[in-house]
């Protein structure tokens, strides 16, 4: 399965990590999601547009910035 890299804008402490990861694991087709406060990055297996990211973390403090190769 692929794995991508996100960079995530917006996080502060282990919240906003649990509220992003909880986030992008209801998305259909990503799994084995995790993010990391030190990086700014989401690691998860699976795809997503930054769009499809994006809208996950809707009505939240955080935004997926680039999907990093």
């Amino acid at each position: 399965m692929e794995q991508e890299k996100v960079v995530i804008s917006g996080m502060k402490c282990s919240g906003c990590v649990d509220k992003v990861q909880n986030s992008f694991q209801k998305l259909a087709g990503v799994s084995d999601v995790k993010v990391s406060l030190a990086d700014k990055q989401a690691v998860f297996n699976g795809h997503a547009s930054l769009a499809e990211l994006n809208t996950a973390l809707a009505g939240t403090h955080y935004h997926a910035e680039k999907i990093i190769d």
